[in-house]
């Protein structure tokens, strides 16, 4: 497999994940629901498509080091930021912790 080749798949990848995810947003009830729903899209989307644009035949060293910047941050603030909204959205529900 050529590194052309596996930058696209690893592009379409991710862009199918957040094609789902956003389609089955469209019929999720519930603002918790809606979280859940969203999530893959920061833990599993972000990442395919950052290493898929990374491995592109045109980017260049700096190119790269820009798109490591966003996966790493995406990677260690994604989740954490959709647990938070999430207990949010608990505590304005009237939920117990």
């Amino acid at each position: 497999m050529t590194r052309a080749l596996l930058a696209g798949v690893l592009v379409w990848a991710g862009t199918g994940v957040a094609v789902a995810a956003g389609l089955r947003l469209a019929f999720t009830r519930g603002a918790a629901a809606r979280l859940h729903t969203v999530a893959p899209v920061t833990v599993l989307a972000a990442p395919l498509l950052v290493a898929g644009l990374a491995l592109r035949p045109w980017s260049s060293w700096h190119d790269v080091a820009k798109l490591a910047v966003i996966a790493v941050l995406l990677a260690a603030t994604g989740p954490a930021t959709v647990v938070t909204a999430a207990q949010a959205v608990r505590r304005t529900a009237g939920g117990a912790e």
